[in-house]
């Protein structure tokens, strides 16, 4: 289970989480290959087998930005108690360690709130754009002045006066 961000900054997925701060990063042949986790919550040394998801401790959701959110516990008692994130899940089935589909919900609604507001976003992309824009005009002014082009000219195309053209853009 993965999830990609509106701005491509954010890649999230919900890990199993193993005993010693181990957790998945994918399946492999019969088990869970897995990873720890670094202090800035970046995928990190690859412990190089596989595991067997039936020891896994519980689940929590990353983001490839670093952010990590709360464990869901599984516990041995026989129902969950989901308001503290303490869940019964069997060893049967859970080879992959994969978290019960309620929890998978549940991870996935915790790493969208990490997630920066559509008005940001927007305000992101704009100022991003902005950028570009401002790089393609000033490289538009100094062919037009290798074209023998005055700040008059100049001036009067970007829409500003002549002596804001220089100041700007001259030497």
């Amino acid at each position: 289970m993965r999830w990609e961000g509106d701005d491509g900054r954010h890649e999230g997925w919900g890990a199993t989480v193993f005993p010693d701060g181990w957790v998945s990063t994918g399946p492999a042949d019969g088990g869970v290959r897995v990873h720890l986790i670094g202090s800035d919550g970046r995928i990190g040394f690859d412990r190089g087998d596989v595991v067997d998801g039936r020891t896994a401790i519980g689940w929590r959701g990353h983001c490839a930005c670093g952010w990590q959110g709360p464990l869901w516990e599984r516990v041995a008692k026989a129902r969950h108690d989901f308001a503290a994130r303490r869940i019964y899940a069997l060893t049967e089935g859970l080879l992959f360690g994969d978290a019960p589909d309620d929890v998978a919900v549940a991870i996935r609604a915790e790493w969208e709130t990490h997630l920066d507001p559509p008005t940001l976003v927007a305000v992101r992309q704009a100022a991003e754009a902005v950028r570009r824009a401002r790089g393609h005009l000033d490289a538009a002014v100094h062919a037009a002045r290798e074209d023998g082009r005055s700040w008059t000219q100049i001036g009067e195309a970007a829409g500003i006066r002549r002596q804001s053209a220089q100041d700007r853009w001259g030497p």
